[in-house]
C-alpha cells in the first residue's frame, strides 16, 4: 500500500540497515513519534544482510565496551517486545592466542573486562575442545573464554527493530532515495528525495557506504571507505553443532561459527581490498561481489590450521560484499562539525551487528539531550579533519585498516600506510636527528630519538619496548637539564573583534578578562559543569585572544567555540595551527639557553610564570609563553613556519652547549603524568566536572555567568562522588596503559585512565576515578590499600592526592 511522503518531520534518518533501524527505534522508544526513516531500496540491503552476526562484547575500551554489551541485553528482549523473530543466542566466545604477545594481550582484556563488568576468563585446552570438538591446540599458546558473547540473524534483527519503530509511532519509507540536502546558514532545512521533500530538524546520516557522499551534501568531511570482506558457508560437517561458541583466531586473521550444521569462516586479511573508489552502482541491493579466491586463500590456509577438518569440508559459498571502514578503524557517530543539526552514525568497521544496538541507543541521547550519557570521544567524528576525505589517502588507508582489526593490538602500534601527510616544517631537521616518528590525527610527530647506530623503528610488545631507555634519557634530561620538543601539532587559534572578550568569558570556566600579556589556564565547560576544551587563552590586545589546545581536538574546539559565537557578535575566530610551529624549551637550565639568544629579560620579575611577551629570539621574533606540560621551567614558543628552521637550528647550536636533548611525544606525556597533568580525552571528559578532576583552580565563580557555572554551583554544596587519585606501582617491571582495574581493600574501585613510566620516580603511575555514594574525602582515599590488576596479576599500588613529583609546583616558577 503506498504512503504518502510527509512534507514535515522532527528528526530525518537516512538509511534503513541495523544502523539506522536501531536509531529510529531508540527514539521512538522514547517516545519521539514524529520520525520518518528513508530507506534508498529496502531495509537492510547494503551491508547488514550479509553480515556474520556476531555480537562479541569486549571491545578496545569502556565506552565502546558498554556499546557491544548493551547489544546483547536488547537483542535477547527484543525477539519477546516486538514478536518479530531476531535469531539471537547467547552461545559465548572462544578467543585463542598462538602467541605469548596474544596472550599478554588477552590477559590484559580479562583485567579490562572486570573493570566493564564483562565475564571473561583463561580455560584450558581440554575445556575448549569439549565445546568445539574441531578444534586444534597443539600449536596454541593460551585459549579464553567469554561466556555472554551471542549471534544474531542481522536481516531479522533489522526487521524486529524496524517493527519496533513502527510499534512506537514512527514511520519508515523504503524505495526512498535522499538526493539533496538544503542548507541555509550551516543548518539543514529539508531532506529532498525522489519522492518530495521534507522539511525537519535534524538529520541523522546512517547509510553506511553512501555516507561519505551524503556528508558532501551538507558540506561535511566524512572520510569512509568501503572494502571487500568475504566468508565462505561449508556443507554440514561432523563434531560441528547447533549451539556451538563462536571462536576467533586473531593471529590467523580468522572467524568461525555454526551455520546449518557447517562452519562459516570469514576474517580481516592483513592487506585488505578497497571497492567502489568510483562510487557504487544505482541499482546495488543485496549485492554480491565477483568471488575472489586469491584474496580469500590466507583464510583457506589459516583456517585449515586451526580447524584440520575444514580441508576436507565441501564449501557450500563464498560471500563477498563490501563494508565501509575509517581511517582509524574506530566507529564514526556524533554530531558533524560545521553543521549545527546534522548527525551521523556510521563507519562500524564490520562490527555494526554488535554495535547497532549501542549506537542507537547513544544516538538518541544525543539528539534528545545534546550529548550522550558517556564520553565517546574515540569514535566522535569531530576527531577527523576535512582533509582525510581525500581518496587517495582513504585508498591506501583502508587497505591496512581492516586487516588491524585482528592484528595485535599492542601500545603505541602506528599505522604503516598513508604516511607522511601532515608534517611539523621541521620534520626533516628531527628525522635527521634520529626522530621515530608516530602518526596521531595525521600528524608525524617525533615520539623518541633513537642514538647514532640504533634505527628509528618501533619493535613492538607489551613490556618495556626497544625505544623505553631512550625516552627514559629524555625524560630525565627535562627534569636535571634542559630539553627542546616540537608540539607544531597542536592546535592554534584567534579570536578577535569587539566582542571578543565576553564572547570568551561565557565559554571559558577562568576568567579571561586580564591584562595584555597573562596566559589563562581555563576549562570550557558543557551545561553539566562537564569539560568540553582543556586550553590556554593569551590576550594579545583588547580584542585579540591567542587560544592553544590540543592537536587531537582541532576540530572538535573549533566547532565548539564557533557554534556559540552568536550571529550578533563581533567576533572572527581563525585557525592558525599550520601558520605557527611551536617549539618547547624546557629544564631547570631553559633560562640560560635562551638568554644567550636574546636581550630580553627572563627573569621571574620581568617574565613571570603565565604571561605572554613578543621577544626577539635569534633572527626571529617569536611569541613566547611561559607555560608548561612537563612541571618545570620553560617556555613555548610560537614561531611563523617561514622562521621556525633557522630558530630551531640555532637552538640547537647553543643547546647543545648545555648539554640540551631533543624530546619525543612519549617522553612528554611521562613527564606531564609523574607532574599529575591531566589530559583531555582520557583523564577528563564532557563526563568529568573541576572538583572531580581536582582542577577546581581552574574556575572562577565570581566573575559572571558563564557555561556550566549553575552546574557547579549546584555541585558544590556538597563533597563529590568522585574524584581523581593518582597511583604508583610497587613494582617497577610492570607497566600501566589504561582501563587496568583497581582494587580498594579487595574490591573493584576504578580503573586507571591512563598510565605511563614515570623514570625519575622509576616506577608505572597512572590515574583513576575513586567513587563513594554520599562523597569522596582524602581521609577515605588515603585509609585504602590499593592493588592494580596487571596481565592477571595484583600488584600493590600507592595512592597519592597530589603528584609526588614536585606537588606544590615550585619548579614551574624558578
Amino acid at each position: 500500500m503506498f504512503k504518502p511522503l510527509p512534507s514535515q518531520a522532527q528528526i530525518v534518518v537516512i538509511g534503513g540497515g541495523i544502523i539506522g533501524s536501531s536509531v529510529a527505534y531508540h527514539l521512538a522508544k522514547n517516545g519521539l513519534k514524529d520520525v520518518v526513516l528513508l530507506e534508498r531500496k529496502s531495509l537492510s540491503c547494503g551491508t547488514t544482510w550479509a553480515a556474520a552476526g556476531l555480537v562479541a562484547q569486549l571491545r578496545a575500551t569502556r565506552a565502546l565496551t558498554m556499546l557491544a554489551v548493551y547489544g546483547t541485553q536488547l537483542y535477547a528482549r527484543l525477539e519477546a517486545e516486538t514478536e518479530q523473530a531476531t535469531g539471537y543466542r547467547t552461545l559465548g566466545s572462544i578467543l585463542v592466542a598462538r602467541t605469548e604477545h596474544r596472550r599478554r594481550e588477552y590477559e590484559r582484556s580479562i583485567g579490562m573486562a572486570k573493570s566493564f563488568g564483562v565475564e571473561g576468563y583463561r580455560i584450558s585446552f581440554e575445556e575448549a575442545q569439549r565445546m568445539i570438538p574441531l578444534l586444534r591446540t597443539d600449536d596454541l599458546d593460551s585459549v579464553f573464554w567469554f561466556p555472554n558473547d551471542g549471534v544474531t540473524n542481522p536481516v531479522d534483527t533489522t526487521q524486529a527493530l524496524a517493527k519496533g519503530v513502527r510499534m512506537n509511532g514512527a514511520r519508515i519509507f523504503e524505495e526512498t532515495r535522499v538526493i539533496d540536502l538544503k542548507m541555509n546558514r550551516g543548518t539543514i532545512t529539508s531532506v529532498v528525495t525522489d519522492k518530495g521533500e521534507i522539511t525537519c530538524e535534524k538529520v541523522v546520516n546512517c547509510a553506511g557506504m553512501w555516507s561519505l557522499e551524503l556528508g558532501r551534501l551538507a558540506g561535511v568531511s566524512l572520510p569512509l571507505q568501503a572494502a571487500e570482506h568475504m566468508h565462505i558457508v561449508t556443507q554440514p560437517m561432523e563434531g560441528v553443532y547447533k549451539g556451538m561458541p563462536t571462536l576467533r583466531d586473531m593471529d590467523g586473521y580468522i572467524y568461525f561459527r555454526e551455520e546449518v550444521g557447517g562452519l562459516l569462516m570469514g576474517g580481516f586479511e592483513p592487506v585488505a581490498k578497497p571497492w567502489g573508489m568510483k562510487g557504487i552502482p544505482e541499482n546495488f541491493a543485496f549485492t554480491e561481489l565477483n568471488e575472489d579466491w586469491d584474496q580469500f586463500e590466507i583464510f583457506i590456509r589459516e583456517g585449515i590450521k586451526r580447524i584440520p577438518a575444514l580441508e576436507k569440508a565441501p564449501i557450500r559459498h563464498l560471500t563477498v560484499v563490501p563494508e565501509s571502514f575509517t581511517p582509524d578503524g574506530y566507529y564514526m557517530i556524533g554530531r558533524a562539525p560545521g553543521v549545527k543539526n546534522f548527525y551521523v552514525a556510521c563507519g562500524l568497521n564490520s562490527l555494526g551487528i554488535a554495535s547497532a544496538a549501542g549506537v542507537g541507543r547513544v544516538m538518541a541521547e544525543w539528539l534528545i539531550q545534546g550529548h550522550p550519557t558517556e564520553d565517546l570521544w574515540e569514535v566522535d567524528v569531530r576527531r577527523y579533519s576535512p582533509w582525510q576525505i581525500n581518496g587517495t589517502y582513504r585508498l591506501d588507508r583502508i587497505k591496512e585498516t581492516v586487516g588491524l582489526l585482528y592484528a595485535d593490538h599492542f601500545p603505541f602500534r602506528q599505522f604503516i600506510t598513508a604516511r607522511p601527510v601532515r608534517c611539523s616544517v621541521l620534520h626533516d631537521r628531527l628525522a635527521a636527528r634520529g626522530a621515530c616518528f608516530g602518526s596521531a590525527f595525521g600528524w608525524e610527530r617525533a615520539n623518541w630519538f633513537a642514538p647514532a647506530g640504533v634505527e628509528p623503528k618501533y619493535v613492538y610488545s607489551w613490556g618495556k619496548q626497544n625505544w623505553f631507555e631512550y625516552s627514559a634519557r629524555e625524560h630525565l634530561a627535562v627534569r636535571h637539564g634542559l630539553g627542546l620538543y616540537d608540539l607544531s601539532s597542536m592546535a592554534k587559534f584567534l579570536l578577535q573583534g569587539r566582542d571578543a572578550l565576553p564572547v570568551l568569558q561565557n565559554l571559558c570556566a577562568g576568567d579571561v578578562n586580564v591584562p595584555v600579556g597573562r596566559v589563562v589556564y581555563t576549562p570550557m565547560l558543557n551545561e553539566r559543569g562537564g569539560f568540553e576544551a582543556d586550553l590556554t587563552v593569551t590576550r594579545l590586545a583588547e580584542d585579540q585572544f591567542f587560544i592553544v589546545t590540543a592537536g587531537a581536538t582541532e576540530v572538535r574546539d573549533f566547532d565548539w567555540i564557533s557554534q556559540r559565537i552568536s550571529d550578533e557578535a563581533c567576533a572572527v575566530l581563525t585557525n592558525v595551527t599550520s601558520a605557527y610551529a611551536m617549539l618547547g624549551v624546557m629544564g631547570p637550565h631553559a633560562r640560560q639557553l635562551l638568554s644567550t639568544l636574546t636581550e630580553a629579560d627572563l627573569s621571574n620579575q620581568a617574565f613571570p610564570y603565565a604571561t605572554a611577551q613578543t621577544i626577539n629570539l635569534g633572527y626571529a621574533q617569536p611569541l613566547l609563553l611561559r607555560m608548561s606540560y612537563v612541571g618545570e621551567l620553560g617556555w613555548e614558543i610560537y614561531v611563523p613556519t617561514d622562521f621556525a628552521g633557522p630558530l630551531f637550528d640555532t637552538l640547537m647550536i647553543e643547546g647543545e652547549k648545555l648539554g640540551m636533548a631533543l624530546v619525543g611525544l612519549h617522553a612528554v606525556d611521562s613527564l606531564r603524568l609523574e607532574k599529575g597533568y591531566r589530559h583531555w580525552g582520557s583523564d577528563i571528559s564532557p563526563d568529568v566536572n573541576p572538583y572531580e578532576a581536582g582542577l577546581g583552580f581552574a574556575v572562577k565563580l565570581n566573575k559572571g555567568d558563564f557555561i556550566g557555572r549553575q552546574a557547579l554551583l549546584d555541585k558544590r554544596q556538597s563533597p563529590p562522588d568522585r574524584r581523581l587519585a593518582l597511583f604508583t606501582l610497587d613494582n617497577p617491571a610492570l607497566l600501566l596503559y589504561h582501563d587496568e582495574p583497581v582494587f580498594r581493600d579487595g574490591v573493584l574501585a576504578s580503573r586507571i585512565t591512563h598510565g605511563a613510566y614515570a623514570h625519575l620516580l622509576g616506577c608505572s603511575m597512572g590515574m583513576g576515578y575513586l567513587e563513594k555514594a554520599g562523597g569522596v574525602t582524602e581521609e577515605w582515599i588515603l585509609a585504602g590499600k590499593y592493588e592494580i590488576n596487571v596481565e592477571g596479576q595484583m600488584i600493590p599500588a600507592r595512592v597519592h592526592l597530589k603528584a609526588p613529583y614536585d606537588p606544590e609546583g615550585k619548579r614551574l616558577k624558578m
